[in-house]
């Protein structure tokens, strides 16, 4: 099982996944689970379940004794499926082994259909490294006092769901939020500094849409580091049947075949009928020569923001911003200034192999300029949510009137 560590995760150039776990539609997991023991003599432990999302989070304690049932029957045949996408000396990771061999038994024999099961992929926040570029440490700096516009009558406009990193107490965002205790930061300094993301995002919806109200649910850890796309799409789905109407995702992942992880792909079926689903587009409309390299170049879509069913947003003018037909609206991303941490903080850089280390420590006083698509994602949701309450829109009629002024300034951008 190549690329693992110790937190059993699999990684590659261009994505990363729990190693040893399967997501299978609620409708069919008895008949993959039998599938699995025909074929290897093994079965899984069942994790966790979601009803709204239709998924089992299924996990396969014998793995490795798995792997060597099936290589005999299957790495032939999995290699030449991976031609063309994947470099041919690579080595083959046992999950693909595992999901090849039971796609290959459902197709045989119903002529070319299988259940839909795939790998719990890891997302990132968007302005993390590397997976997207963009949102370097130093491109986030201390900033001035900001003055947020405060609602004559606050508590009565959109709520707003905004998945992210923990939210910050801070003056200007006092009564602005809901948030359970797990959801609000009280570490100490020095604070890391993606931990201030979130409570960046508020302090820019805020500044378009003061009357907003902010419903904060953190998926991410401290650090900004990558968390399952089974976490995340539980967390989007825990807002059915809430109040929100609009969520703010500023977080994405890449793939290697360039295809929407099927758990994200699923909340955002569920979601999209109901609720505006809005996400930032990435940062890696610049990235380097050795990015390339490794697959993820300027096109590379991002998800869930190339979803068809979410609005991508990219940054007005700024080089990093992807320039891609999939983004529907730009927005200020770059030089933004916000609501953000109190102390010193740690600027953390973001390896190839997924580690995390300090390069650097900042004093901030509550307040930053920093620059990304997560922030043009912001200022469009606070778009959407000022007109639906200042001409009497529902959030869904507010975003198609926004994505349909953003057309020609899009085209013109993006060169389309």
């Amino acid at each position: 099982m190549p690329f693992t560590d110790s937190g059993g995760v699999f990684r590659s150039d261009t994505e990363a996944w729990k190693v040893d776990q399967l997501v299978v539609d609620l409708r069919y997991r008895t008949l993959v689970q039998k599938s699995l023991t025909e074929l290897t003599g093994h079965t899984w432990r069942e994790l966790d379940t979601s009803p709204e999302l239709g998924l089992a989070l299924c996990e396969l304690p014998d793995l490795a004794a798995i792997e060597q049932t099936l290589i005999s029957g299957y790495l032939a045949g999995v290699r030449r499926s991976r031609e063309g996408q994947y470099n041919p000396d690579d080595p083959i990771p046992a999950l693909d082994l595992v999901l090849y061999a039971l796609r290959t038994s459902f197709e045989e024999k119903y002529d070319g259909w299988s259940p839909p099961m795939a790998k719990n992929r890891l997302l990132d926040g968007v302005q993390g490294s590397p997976y997207t570029g963009g949102g370097r440490p130093d491109e986030l700096v201390p900033a001035v006092h900001l003055d947020l516009t405060r609602s004559t009558a606050p508590g009565i406009g959109t709520h707003i769901g905004i998945l992210d990193s923990k939210i910050v107490p801070h003056p200007e965002l006092e009564g602005r939020f809901l948030a359970s205790a797990k959801d609000i930061y009280s570490g100490a300094a020095p604070h890391p500094a993606p931990v201030g993301h979130a409570t960046f995002v508020a302090g820019v919806i805020l500044k378009h849409a003061p009357d907003a109200v902010l419903v904060m649910r953190s998926i991410l850890d401290n650090r900004g580091v990558e968390v399952s796309s089974w976490t995340v799409a539980k967390a989007m789905v825990g807002f059915l049947r809430t109040d929100v109407r609009v969520i703010n995702m500023s977080f994405g992942c890449t793939t290697h075949d360039n295809r929407p992880p099927t758990v994200l792909e699923r909340a955002v079926q569920r979601l999209a009928p109901s609720i505006v689903l809005v996400a930032a587009a990435g940062n890696h409309g610049r990235p380097s020569q050795k990015r390339k390299l490794m697959g993820i170049t300027e096109v590379t879509p991002v998800w869930p923001a190339a979803c068809t069913d979410v609005i991508a947003v990219g940054a007005r003018g700024a080089e990093f911003s992807p320039k891609v037909p999939w983004i529907n609206v730009l927005a200020d991303g770059l030089a933004v200034t916000s609501t953000y941490l109190s102390g010193e903080v740690e600027m953390y850089e973001r390896n190839l192999d997924g580690e995390v280390a300090v390069q650097d420590k900042q004093q901030f006083d509550g307040y930053a300029t920093w620059s990304g698509t997560s922030f043009a994602c912001a200022a469009v949701v606070g778009e959407i949510a000022a007109r639906a309450t200042a001409q009497n829109l529902s959030a869904r009629a507010a975003a198609d009137l926004i994505v349909a002024d953003a057309a020609d300034e899009v085209l013109a951008e993006l060169s389309l």
